[in-house]
């Protein structure tokens, strides 16, 4: 099943079409960036001219080397293989890959004469195994691609559907290029439908968006209105930057909304979930959609919500296509949506990608997935962060006291790292530096400041559990050493100095074998327990933080470049040198321009416009976090970062250094900044997400180094400076209200991943597991996360390991209630053991029952706060609609007419509801029908809690009346025990 084999071929056509040339493309670029063996003339000397350049171009590769070979016809290294064209064999070694090539000239173009047109057959000839993302073509694969050269050097490729590609052009990179090239070579092997695990950051969107570039047009599905827009971003500028037969051109969306001005229906008189809508429209709304997915109507890609009403009357519709899922396992949540996704995968060709697969995804995509790109897979290929992970099982009254002690531990940058200092150039510097420096004292100092420069310290941290007793305690330990509880301090300074000693002597060891061979016995004894001050610590790595964020924006602001950039040079050590070559050039400013270049010497001149009131208005425009941390913190923020700016403004203008304005400037002020105060916190899903936003945006600043939470950021959240994650998994029943609880496989895995959004430095995830689940395989744990070759089959494993767990406790209630049940239609039982024995055995195992009782009550209390922003939001809109006129007629989400914009009552009220609504998540939804569901939540939750409660006092009341036979009453105890035993 699935689309039909005609439509099949013409994909797996084009797929090879466009990943042969994105591939060839990439291997020619890998030949100049990484060096290759080429066999014609001297290739290698060619390349290394060429790499060394300011702007190293392939085309002027190639160039070289046909200038080496001779021009056709005149050279016996081009020859005719009796198609009247020149032939010229090649070579190119890339570590454990040779490919073979054929470079066929077919003579110049017609249109522009200055430009060459060449054939390139390139055949694999692997000799062993090569790492993801440098493997370009699978072994005795043949690609044939279109080459353009022109006199310039500029090389490109070109597909057969037109779309020029070269070096530069934005494309899938090689290791996604790969997953695309897989998909081809399923469709061949009539596997059209296929699931592929791609990690936090591995680019789901831009391999959806290469595989639209490859076929045309697809259905891209997506859960819900952010992921619409997002997706449809990266589809628009992927494509819109591609050149198709020397044009560009912006692909026309196609999203559910479009329907509303495509189809005849009166859209504003239907319910917000179109429960009215008559058949007649239905038919219409189909009608039309099929034209869309006939290619009938003008539309290059279509971007659809799965959550959106209108998405469940047209899903059936979908077919003969090529449908990319994002985000796939949610999916699967509702029985309903999960047949929906069957019908689709039915009729059409399907990649389905998601991070956290779920059972009923592998249940509906069959067989090994197509590829594990895993969060682990990601740090291998260097595209994000690596991960330093440690994980531990303890017993759980230790789980809150280890993290804490672990969390003040060092842990040190190696080499190969980016940012690592190496002790031995160090060293070389020293001498230079001071004529006649003993090498013994040279080198002693180079190791001691290699290990200050490599070691990471009290980094801001982002802590997860499901407890809420736990997060609190946590966030309140750590709030205590900040300041400065002495009894909090004294509790867990000996310890961490006990760590960081172990942690030294290792990075030491380390760097004093950089100098030769040590006796590490000998060497381990002469590393002394360090003097320990948290407090201290925690105040100079917070004011690095804060400082390193005040210069990031300043010099952004002066420069016109990203804070995020210039925040990565300070932690990756490469500030310094960043200043020096400012400097360098603020030096000639105005006296030698000629001598600056272009795009340093436009940014010099641009400060000659620039006051506080200009720089003040550029922070404002880059929004958060700034913009959104308390009010109080805003104001002194900004002004140290105006201060610093408009210093260097005025240094520019001067032509003096800048330099001496970020190294000379003074330490925050942490009590001033209300830094210490606020140094740690807990957030839930109940709590306010104006309260989330602050925090999220102190600890962006700095003004904050941790937030303890549930799943409320464990995805969504990009925070560059999170280089430590802990999670706490704490003893609970597998049994979940929420799928995804932190000890489950869906959120876990992406609070993991919070740490690794960047790749200039490594990240730690530190996890305290309650030991009662060693052995278990009930938790997914960090190692397995980060797996860079199984991490799937080994979610796969906990998942399956969870689900037998939660049916066992499924099992075990029922008994247990079925036990109560029948003990009430008995008189009194012989008493064969004392009944307060009886009785604890069997509270024992109502304690479950309370477990899910305390449950659904913490869930009831967060719709009821949901209820009541619902229900202000719905009094608020009342109220503008009776004063606004026209108000009820237009979108939900309107802004007010400027007239009534102006009146700051009805604006503030126009503003609260918008806001309110963005923290629900509902921008667009009607609130009388979202009330109303939510109601309906809460009443069932009552109801199902009322029912807990009755079972549960009418069983311990049976408990205490019972007297049962002796050998029945421990038979049906030891059952309900093996149950509930994990």
């Amino acid at each position: 099943m699935g689309a039909s084999r005609e439509i099949v071929e013409q994909q797996i056509k084009d797929l090879k079409d466009y990943t042969d040339t994105v591939a060839a493309v990439h291997l020619l670029k890998e030949v100049v960036t990484n060096g290759a063996v080429v066999t014609i003339g001297s290739a290698k000397e060619s390349i290394d001219i060429e790499n060394n350049k300011k702007d190293p171009k392939i085309g002027n590769v190639v160039k070289a080397i046909l200038a080496k070979a001779g021009k056709p016809g005149e050279s016996t290294k081009w020859e005719d293989k009796g198609d009247g064209k020149p032939h010229l064999e090649a070579a190119i070694t890339i570590g454990g890959a040779v490919y073979t090539i054929d470079l066929v000239f077919e003579g110049n173009d017609h249109t522009v004469s200055t430009t060459q047109n060449y054939t390139v057959n390139i055949t694999s000839k692997l000799n062993s195994e090569v790492s993801r993302g440098k493997l370009f073509f699978d072994h005795d694969h043949t690609a044939t691609v279109k080459l353009t050269y022109d006199k310039d050097g500029d090389l490109r490729a070109v597909t057969k559907k037109g779309l020029s590609v070269d070096t530069k052009s934005f494309v899938p990179y090689a290791y996604q290029n790969e997953i695309l090239s897989k998909f081809h070579d399923s469709l061949k092997d009539h596997k059209e439908q296929r699931l592929a695990i791609m990690g936090t950051g591995s680019g789901k969107s831009i391999v959806m968006a290469g595989i639209a570039q490859a076929v045309g047009r697809t259905v891209m599905i997506v859960p819900d209105q952010t992921l619409v827009n997002q997706q449809s971003k990266e589809t628009s500028d992927l494509l819109g930057a591609g050149l198709v037969n020397g044009v560009k051109a912006t692909p026309r969306v196609f999203t559910l909304d479009t329907l509303k001005g495509k189809v005849d229906v009166l859209w504003e008189a239907l319910e917000k979930d179109l429960s009215d809508i008559e058949e007649e429209d239905v038919l219409k709304i189909k009608a039309y959609f099929r034209k869309v997915i006939a290619g009938t109507e003008p539309f290059d890609q279509i971007v659809l919500q799965a959550e959106h009403p209108l998405f469940k009357i047209i899903a059936s519709e979908i077919k003969d296509s090529m449908v990319l899922i994002d985000e796939s396992h949610r999916h699967t949540f509702k029985p309903e949506d999960a047949e929906i996704l069957k019908g689709i995968k039915d009729r059409n060709s399907i990649l389905a990608l998601t991070a956290t697969p779920t059972s009923e995804l592998y249940d509906l995509f069959k067989g090994t997935p197509l590829d594990d790109l895993s969060l682990g897979a990601a740090i291998e290929l260097g595209t994000i962060r690596p991960i330093k992970d440690e994980v531990a099982y303890v017993n759980e009254k230790s789980l809150i006291d280890q993290a804490v002690a672990h969390y003040f531990d060092d842990y040190y940058l190696e080499e190969g790292m980016s940012g690592y200092i190496d002790p031995v150039e160090l060293k070389k510097q020293i001498i230079q530096a001071e004529t006649g420096i003993e090498d013994s004292v040279a080198q002693e100092r180079a190791i001691n400041q290699a290990l200050a420069l490599n070691r990471i310290r009290c980094q801001r941290n982002m802590g997860f559990s499901d407890d809420k007793v736990t997060r609190e305690k946590l966030a309140e330990i750590y709030q205590k050493i900040a300041n400065g509880d002495r009894e909090t301090i004294e509790k867990y300074q000996g310890e961490v100095a006990k760590h960081r000693q172990k942690s030294e002597c290792d990075a030491r060891l380390q760097l004093v074998q950089k100098f030769g061979a040590v006796d590490e016995v000998e060497f381990r004894k002469t590393v002394g327990l360090p003097v320990v001050n948290l407090q201290q610590d925690i105040a100079t790595e917070q004011q690095k933080d804060i400082q390193r964020a005040i210069n990031s924006y300043a010099l952004a602001l002066v420069f016109n470049e990203k804070h995020t950039d210039i925040a990565e040079k300070d932690r990756t050590h490469k500030l310094e040198d960043y200043l020096k070559e400012w400097d360098q050039h603020i030096a000639k400013y105005k006296t030698k321009n000629d001598e600056i270049p272009k795009p340093f010497l436009t940014k010099l001149e641009s400060c000659e416009t620039k006051n506080r009131e200009t720089l003040k208005e550029a922070l404002e425009k880059l929004g958060a976090p700034i913009s959104k941390l308390p009010t109080a913190q805003k104001e002194a923020i900004t002004k140290l970062i105006l201060d610093r700016a408009e210093t260097m403004v005025t240094k520019v203008k001067a032509s003096q250094p800048v330099s001496e304005v970020i190294t000379g400037a003074p330490q925050p002020n942490l009590v001033a900044l209300q830094a210490t105060e606020n140094y740690s916190g807990a957030i839930d899903m109940s709590t306010p997400q104006s309260t989330i936003d602050e925090q999220l945006a102190q600890i962006e600043v700095g003004l904050r180094t941790h937030i303890v939470a549930d799943q409320v950021i464990a995805t969504g959240v990009s925070i560059r400076d999170i280089l430590n994650v802990q999670i706490i998994n704490t003893n609970s029943p597998v049994i979940e209200s929420d799928i995804n609880v932190i000890n489950g496989i869906l959120s876990g895995p992406q609070a993991a991943g919070r740490c690794v959004r960047n790749k200039d430095t490594e990240a730690r995830v530190q996890q305290y597991i309650d030991q009662r689940y060693e052995g278990k395989g009930l938790i997914l744990t960090v190692d397995a996360i980060i797996d860079p070759k199984n991490s799937a089959e080994r979610t796969r494993e906990v998942m399956k390991n969870r689900e037998e767990q939660a049916q066992k406790e499924r099992e075990a209630i029922i008994l247990l209630q079925s036990v109560i049940r029948g003990f009430q239609t008995f008189g009194l039982f012989q008493q064969c053991v004392p009944l307060h024995q009886k009785i604890e055995a069997l509270t024992e195992k109502l304690e479950l029952q309370k477990v899910h009782l305390e449950d659904q009550q913490k869930t009831l209390g967060t719709k009821k706060l949901e209820l009541g922003k619902l229900e202000e939001v719905e009094k608020l809109e009342s109220e503008l609609r009776d004063i606004v006129p026209g108000m009820s007629k237009k979108p939900i989400g309107s802004p007010l007419p400027t007239d009534y914009a102006r009146n700051p009552t009805l604006y503030c009220m126009w503003a609260k509801t918008t806001l309110i609504r963005a923290s629900l998540k509902m921008e667009t939804r009607e609130v009388r029908q979202t009330i109303e569901e939510v109601r309906e939540e809460i009443t069932n939750l009552a109801d199902s809690i009322e029912r807990l409660q009755k079972e549960i006092q009418t069983g311990t009341i049976s408990l205490e009346r019972m007297k049962v036979e002796e050998e029945r009453l421990l038979q049906q105890m030891e059952e309900i025990n093996s149950k509930l035993t994990m």
